[in-house]
């Protein structure tokens, strides 16, 4: 569910079809940069109603690493 999220959220971006889009994409292989990170992730944050903290945006370097601190950082929220 939430790769289908993530995967359009960065094909808008993108402008491009979410199929061109794999876990093991790395983030610089599809032209995003740091700031274009941090675009797709206050979406994904107003999306998943969620906050993700600033120190995390560093550790990102494919989708799947995207993919995997959304989901811990969903399943934190849903302990609380």
């Amino acid at each position: 569910m939430n790769q289908d999220i993530v995967f359009k959220e960065i094909a808008c971006y993108l402008r491009c079809d979410p199929a061109d889009i794999s876990s093991a994409t790395r983030l610089e292989d599809l032209g995003i940069d740091s700031l274009g990170a941090i675009s797709i992730l206050y979406e994904l944050e107003d999306k998943l109603d969620i906050e993700v903290p600033n120190e995390v945006f560093e550790s990102l370097n494919t989708v799947g690493d995207i993919l995997t601190r959304l989901e811990q950082i969903l399943a934190q929220k849903e302990r609380v």
